[in-house]
């Protein structure tokens, strides 16, 4: 799925590409950030980068919206195209600052979780985290 999504989005640099997979279509990378901004569709992981997906009873809602926010997107059904779309003035580029925030901010929460999984029993770090958690800093 993944090798599918990276050659398509070659050609369709600036389309969502939604890709259709049993009873679903599935949107990955940068798309599939865009379509949780749009929609706030769940994110999950797949491999290294983000995915959404939705029922296939669902494209036609979906359809009408990024058509509404003059939004591209390509329907892929296997290696077929089952609807595309291009407006002369595409939004997808308007959700670039966005992206590079989410994109940054998951990285660095990355980081952060891995440090702390490093250096567990450090106590140093175990009473800092305590400090917090008790001043009413951190959500539970």
């Amino acid at each position: 799925m993944l090798e599918k999504y990276y050659i398509y989005k070659v050609k369709y640099k600036e389309y969502i590409i939604m890709m259709k997979y049993g009873n679903f279509y599935e949107i990955l990378g940068n798309d599939a950030l865009i379509m949780n901004k749009i929609f706030n569709y769940k994110i999950s992981k797949l491999s290294n980068t983000f995915k959404v997906g939705f029922p296939i009873s669902r494209l036609e809602n979906i359809i009408n919206k990024l058509n509404n926010n003059s939004i591209n997107y390509v329907v892929f059904d296997k290696d077929t195209i089952t609807n595309i779309s291009e407006f002369k003035f595409n939004n997808y580029s308007n959700y670039e600052f966005d992206l590079n925030i989410i994109n940054y901010n998951s990285v660095m929460i990355n980081e952060i979780i891995k440090f702390l999984n490093d250096n567990l029993l450090n106590n140093d770090i175990t009473l800092k985290l305590e400090k917090i958690k008790t001043s009413g800093n951190m959500s539970r």
